[in-house]
C-alpha cells in the first residue's frame, strides 16, 4: 500500500498535477513511522522553511577564507545547504518609476541570498504575481542603508521545480530503501 501512495505522489508530482508544498506533507505522513526523524527534516524544512540555526554554516562565515580548512567541521545537527536555494538578483531601491537602482555599499556585494522561505510561502508568492516571468521580488532587506535583495520571480519558480525534482528523487530512493514492492499490501 505505502509503495502505491509514494508511486502516486510521484507520477504527480511529475505531471505537476500535485503542488509541490501538498506533497511534501502528504510523503511527510507516509513516512514519519518509517524512517527516522533526521530523515524528514529535509521535508519539514522545504515546506515550512529553513531556520538559521539549521544551516550556521552559512551564517558563520570565516574571517579569513584560506584559513577555513582548518576550522571545525559543522556541527552534525547542520543540514547539508541546498545549493538550489539561492537565489540570484541585486541590492537596491526602486525608484519613483518602479526600476531597480542597484546599491554600491561594499556590504551589499553579493549577487545572490538564500531563499530560506518554505514552498507554502513561495506557492503563495507565484500565485499573487500578475506576471510571474517578470515580476520581481523582494527577498531581504538591509536595515542600514534601506536596500532590498530584488529577484525575478522566475528564481521563485526554479527553486520551486528544483524541491519538485528533488522530492521526486527522494521518494524513489525512499522506494529503493525501504525495499518497497508494487504488490506489497
Amino acid at each position: 500500500m505505502l509503495y502505491q501512495q509514494l508511486h502516486q505522489v510521484r507520477r504527480q508530482l511529475r505531471r505537476r498535477e500535485m503542488k509541490v508544498s501538498d506533497a511534501l506533507l502528504i510523503v511527510f505522513r507516509y513516512l514519519r513511522d518509517r524512517l527516522p526523524s533526521d530523515r524528514l527534516i529535509w521535508l519539514n524544512r522545504e515546506l515550512l522553511g529553513y531556520r538559521k540555526d539549521d544551516l550556521s554554516s552559512l551564517y558563520e562565515k570565516p574571517r579569513l577564507r584560506q584559513f577555513s580548512i582548518f576550522l571545525p567541521a559543522p556541527k552534525k545537527s547542520d543540514l547539508e545547504v541546498p545549493m538550489y536555494r539561492f537565489l540570484s538578483g541585486a541590492w537596491g531601491k526602486l525608484d519613483t518609476n518602479g526600476k531597480l537602482v542597484c546599491c554600491d555599499e561594499r556590504h551589499l556585494a553579493e549577487k545572490s541570498i538564500f531563499c530560506n522561505i518554505g514552498i507554502q510561502q513561495i506557492e503563495t508568492q507565484l500565485d499573487d504575481m500578475q506576471e510571474p516571468e517578470t515580476s520581481l521580488f523582494s527577498m531581504s532587506t538591509d536595515e542600514g542603508s534601506g536596500a532590498e535583495f530584488y529577484c525575478w520571480s522566475k528564481e521563485l519558480a526554479r527553486v520551486y521545480d528544483a524541491v519538485r525534482l528533488k522530492l521526486c528523487d527522494f521518494i524513489e530512493s525512499v522506494i529503493q530503501e525501504l525495499k518497497l514492492a508494487p504488490n506489497e499490501r
